[in-house]
């Protein structure tokens, strides 16, 4: 998922090349293999009737950070035999990557191809607080490369996150907006931007108008969430353009998850089953107590 403003989308679009027409056919095709389907793929492999109880472990530590499931370590998945295809006790995106060595090692996930950060886990609320993994190594001003997208499968923004918008490579600045120019001693601007100044404004605190000039005059534009508190406290500060947005960064943002209902897989948690997942994200069974496999529950048989 995107965090940017229908308008700044538009605005996006105008600085990328307009592709070659595609036939009505190709784009169908184009589409549909873009479309997510958790059971596309070819018929998956049956989960044997007994697994591995150790990848449903309570819980394992990496970074400070308490890493249980729906979430599940990348080196904690299983291989079913004669297929070479691998399973988890977890919902297949909330994968984390311990990465580093103790007592410095750091939870990763990743979303869009990118890295972030795991810097809370909140079971009892379902909510994530994650961190551009390149913010926290950016110095007091980084200077972001992309939007943070994901699929929205398991994940889902939480309502108490805001958005920050950063312009790169400007040449004009609209009247009102001068005070919004990042200030940050030595402050490069990401590689792809170009010459030019920076900017980094609170989406829909400004008015619309001068934020879409702004953007007709800039090379890159990126938005990021924030969270809400954390931002509303730190864009009041005279700093904020200096450095003070970069400790907003930092805080990270907030995700909520939620189990899948159209698969199976909320009858499993129901019933005390932790839910098995392919590398497609298909449901593949309801791992039960005592290492038994079921196809939906953990439900006595009748």
């Amino acid at each position: 998922m995107s965090v940017n403003p229908p308008w700044l989308l538009a605005a996006m679009a105008a600085h990328l090349p307009v592709p070659p027409r595609l036939p009505v056919l190709l784009l169908f095709v184009f589409l549909a293999v873009h479309v997510h389907l958790p059971a596309s793929h070819a018929v998956s492999p049956s989960l044997p009737t007994t697994y591995d109880g150790s990848i449903c472990s309570k819980s394992s530590m990496c970074g400070g950070v308490n890493i249980s499931y729906p979430f599940y370590l990348s080196d904690a998945t299983r291989e079913i035999a004669d297929y070479g295809y691998n399973y988890s006790c977890g919902y297949t995106d909330l994968k984390i990557s311990c990465q580093g060595e103790w007592p410095t090692e750091t939870a990763v996930i990743s979303l869009g191809g990118e890295n972030y950060t795991v810097q809370h886990i909140f079971y009892d609320t379902r909510t994530i607080i994650l961190a551009d993994s390149d913010v926290l190594t950016g110095g007091s001003c980084p200077a972001l490369r992309h939007n943070v997208s994901f699929d929205e499968l398991w994940l889902y923004n939480s309502s108490t996150f805001h958005n920050l918008t950063f312009f790169f490579g400007c040449d004009t600045v609209p009247f009102g907006l001068e005070e919004y120019k990042i200030k940050c001693p030595g402050f490069k601007g990401p590689p792809d931007a170009g010459k030019g100044d920076s900017f980094v404004l609170v989406t829909d605190e400004h008015a619309m108008n001068l934020e879409q000039e702004l953007a007709r005059n800039c090379n890159m534009i990126v938005t990021v969430p924030a969270r809400a508190d954390v931002l509303i406290a730190a864009s009041s500060q005279e700093n904020f353009t200096s450095g003070g947005y970069g400790d907003v960064l930092k805080r990270g943002f907030e995700l909520g998850w939620s189990p899948l209902t159209e698969d199976g897989c909320n009858q499993c948690e129901e019933s005390n089953g932790q839910c098995s997942y392919g590398e497609y994200r298909e449901f593949l069974g309801c791992l039960c107590n005592g290492g038994k496999v079921r196809k939906r529950d953990c439900e006595p048989a009748s």
